[in-house]
């Protein structure tokens, strides 16, 4: 790799020109086209609260802890700068952000190049510096996207180092506790990628068996296994009135199944190297596991009080967990390359014992430096802001137990529910579901047949991924393990259905980042396999660099011309300004008013001699959301000495608001776009 120095100078240096580009263009380009979510500015406002020394808030009166603390800590330096000029550190930004996208980059170069050859690693990597949508979804808007990606990839490449180690040496502390740390930093940057740290930790201390590879994706085939039979058994939204059955049915078959297939020899080698026996045993297993699961599940339903616990999601859950079970045994024997030479002798309790000190052992190392991390985070919580997790997830969480859609409620059908649907906030699967779906698509939502042609187009497309495989049986198998894209697969299954089981409201399209990771490491497996039926012959790597620069460079082409066009000089007014709320705000209310807003980050952050306070709870404190539940966030927002509202009226008399504002309201008629500014007292009018 280090005879291909030139390209990673020549990259970064085009990124980084390209940001800077950017970054000193007018600066209502910044916030009016690059930075627009509402979402960024909790994090800007809170930021620069902190670098001026008024603490986490992010109105100066709530103290929050409503984002993720690793991109928080980032912001902190650079939104220091606002007190000198509010576009000075969303220039700088910029330039973060593109530095975070061409050293992601690299680390996919370099990845997936020692993987294959560096030409395929450069096509990856062309891929994320310059795609427009990989800007849009990951960096455009600022937020923690950015950092989570960036330390995902660089804990999958860690892993690949450490996998071609521990073969040949002894496991150290130093690589298990760099593991562990830096599986912190990453759930730092985004706490759902707990499940990531969880599965990488399987995949290393179990790294001498076949449970690293199969447990992993047995726990997400019973989690999508029992969600499946529910959700196909009920409908939208009457499945979430036995989500707490659906939970429970989890933890039981979890319970039951992974030790039982344990025990039966389902993650022995000298039964998963022989169909003969794979098949008795994994029979043995579906029907102890199927019938012990359907017993308890009987007796907790009437203990418990299921009522109307839909028992066909029994005999479902038997099917699906028959089929997933069954093709991750014998796909992988399918790809099996030599006769297994395992004694046969040892059985899983012989196997157990001589393991599991080692186990233990390393599972302390890694495991406590994860766990340690997450734990003072969570008491730091708990201490400074009276909740042990960030109040906005709880809220999001609270949202979607309501009756009301103010904010979009939960998943509403199949594709959504499990993350692959192919557009809008569920689409987890970029990009590929939404090139399987485009065929399939024949009006603006899907039909019933679509659906199925859609659901046929992803069943073809796993099918002809896995034969690719067998161009090379043994270089497949070593880049599966390589690219670490088992833990990847499963923990990405367990967070789309982590948001979705107990009914998540106002999810975003950018929370699905080890999605994205996984997506392009796999795409990039079928090139990179491709060119091992090609290796041998003369021109095969210029071939290869040839393919790899014509498809950077015209990604390069669009890329930039995109950004030309939204990021000008010389087209806006210098009056023209920032924010056109806050520029409306302080034109119709007076110097030192608060106001509160359904939302407000953008506003909070421009608008001069005022100050903005949040109403949904997002990024405000947890007594706040306390109140809110229990219909007395109008008095407390009287208390702080509210003046003025601005949001959707018509949204305050709906959950979860339901008019607790009203009371203290005066109409002034004063609107802008869909929103009234009205007058806020002190006591109930």
């Amino acid at each position: 790799m280090k005879h291909f120095r030139w390209f990673e100078i020549l990259l970064v240096t085009i990124v980084m020109a390209i940001s800077l580009y950017a970054a000193l263009s007018d600066s209502q380009n910044l916030s009016w086209r690059w930075f627009t979510r509402d979402d960024a500015y909790y994090y800007f406002k809170v930021a620069q609260n902190i670098s001026e020394g008024h603490g986490s808030t992010f109105d100066g009166i709530n103290p929050t802890n409503g984002y993720h603390p690793l991109w928080m800590l980032v912001c902190v330096p650079i939104f220091a700068l606002a007190r000198f000029d509010l576009i000075l550190p969303l220039r700088v930004l910029l330039l973060v952000m593109g530095g975070l996208s061409a050293a992601t980059a690299i680390l996919f170069f370099r990845l997936i190049g020692k993987v294959f050859t560096p030409a395929v690693g450069a096509i990856a990597a062309l891929y994320w510096a310059f795609k427009y949508d990989v800007l849009v979804r990951v960096y455009q808007q600022g937020l923690e996207t950015g950092i989570a990606v960036f330390f995902v990839l660089l804990l999958v490449y860690k892993l690949y180092e450490f996998e071609t180690a521990w073969r040949n040496n002894r496991v150290s502390d130093k690589q298990l506790l760099t593991l562990g740390f830096i599986a912190l930093l990453a759930v730092l940057s985004r706490l759902d990628l707990i499940f990531l740290a969880g599965m990488v930790g399987i995949w290393i201390i179990f790294r001498n068996s076949p449970l690293r590879y199969f447990l992993p994706l047995d726990i997400s085939a019973i989690l999508v296994s029992v969600l499946l039979a529910f959700t196909l058994r009920l409908s939208f939204p009457e499945y979430y009135n036995f989500s707490d059955a659906a939970i429970t049915m989890v933890a039981v078959c979890l319970a039951v199944k992974i030790p039982l297939s344990y025990f039966l020899g389902l993650y022995q080698p000298a039964i998963l190297s022989k169909a003969s026996k794979l098949f008795v045993r994994l029979k043995m297993f579906l029907i102890i596991g199927s019938g012990v699961t359907a017993g308890i599940m009987l007796v907790l339903s009437s203990v418990a009080h299921f009522e109307g616990f839909p028992r066909i999601t029994l005999a479902y859950d038997l099917v699906f967990t028959a089929l997933f079970f069954t093709l991750s045994r014998f796909g992988a024997l399918g790809l099996k390359t030599k006769p297994s030479t395992t004694d046969e002798q040892i059985t899983p309790l012989n196997y157990l014992r001589q393991n599991w000190k080692l186990w233990m052992a390393e599972g302390i190392r890694y495991f406590g430096i994860v766990g340690s991390g997450l734990a003072l985070y969570m008491l730091w919580n708990r201490f400074s802001f009276g909740t042990f997790s960030p109040v906005s997830g709880q809220i999001k969480r609270w949202w979607g137990s309501l009756s009301g859609r103010v904010y979009d409620g939960p998943a509403t059908d199949l594709l959504s529910f499990f993350g692959i649907s192919y557009m809008g906030d569920s689409y987890a699967w970029h990009p590929v579901s939404s090139l399987l779906a485009s065929w399939a698509e024949s009006s603006n939502e899907l039909s019933t047949g679509d659906i199925w042609r859609y659901l046929i187009s992803l069943s073809i497309f796993a099918l002809l991924y896995y034969l690719i495989l067998f161009i090379n049986k043994q270089k497949a198998k070593s880049s599966i393990a390589q690219l670490s894209m088992i833990p990847l697969f499963a923990s990405a299954w367990m967070q789309v259905l982590y948001y979705h089981v107990l009914g998540y409201s106002a999810y975003k399209e950018w929370y699905w980042v080890s999605q994205l990771v996984l997506v392009v490491l796999a795409i990039s497996l079928i090139p990179g396999m491709l060119f091992q039926s090609i290796r041998t012959y003369r021109f095969a790597q210029i071939t290869t660099w040839l393919i790899s620069i014509g498809f950077g460079l015209t990604l390069l082409f669009q890329f930039w011309s995109a950004i030309r066009s939204n990021m000008t000089y010389n087209e806006w007014k210098p009056t023209d300004p920032d924010n056109d709320i806050a520029a409306f705000l302080e034109a119709n209310t007076e110097p030192g008013s608060i106001i509160g807003m359904t939302g407000g980050g953008n506003a909070g952050y421009f608008i001069h001699g005022r100050t903005v306070i949040n109403m949904d709870g997002l990024i405000n404190s947890n007594d706040y959301f306390q109140l809110l539940k229990e219909k007395k966030a109008g008095e407390y927002l009287a208390n702080e000495g509210l003046d003025y509202i601005f949001a959707n009226s018509v949204l305050l008399d709906q959950l979860p608001y339901k008019g607790q504002f009203a009371p203290y309201t005066e109409w002034m008629d004063v609107r802008y776009g869909e929103k009234d500014l009205v007058r806020y007292h002190l006591d109930p009018q």
